[in-house]
């Protein structure tokens, strides 16, 4: 198998902070409609990435029009769903073979949409996959930090009392 462990650590990096950053978004889509759980689960669990993105961005215009809050998430989410989903999706679902070099791997896709489009060749270390991870990492804090400005700016945060 071409991908040394250090690949399949940064490959499963991506995923992880893939997954963190898609429930971020959910919370995001309750925090903004407002949903509180059992529902909220009940209603976002099932709604690939892409439509959250759309139901986030739908929100942020009823509920936060014309805002600074409004113009930063649009473009968070712009990023996240236009840049950082085709990164995930390429190393997440990519196909994987070697190189001429032990501490590279290259990429290989598939795709179907309408045109069968077989593209081979972007070699990558493990580094550029962590790289990845990282830029999902930093999206994801981002977003929790706006979630939490909108939070506020929306009159929806409670102060836990001990």
């Amino acid at each position: 198998m071409a991908p040394n462990n250090d690949h399949l650590s940064a490959i499963g990096r991506v995923a992880v902070q893939w997954t963190l950053l898609e429930h971020m978004i959910e919370l995001l889509v309750w925090e903004l409609a407002p949903l509180k759980q059992p529902n909220a689960q009940a209603v976002t669990t099932h709604i690939p990435t892409l439509g959250l993105i759309d139901t986030a961005k739908a929100l942020a215009h009823v509920r936060l029009p014309s805002t600074d809050l409004e113009m930063r998430l649009i473009a968070l989410l712009g990023h996240i769903g236009d840049n950082l989903r085709p990164k995930r999706n390429s190393v997440v679902h990519g196909i994987w073979g070697p190189t001429a070099s032990a501490d590279k791997i290259a990429l290989s896709e598939t795709t179907a949409r309408g045109v069968v489009k077989f593209k081979i060749g972007r070699e990558m270390t493990a580094e550029d996959i962590w790289a990845i991870a990282a830029e999902i990492d930093q999206a994801n804090y981002d977003l929790t930090q706006l979630c939490f400005d909108i939070s506020s700016h929306l009159k929806q945060i409670t102060t836990i009392h001990i």
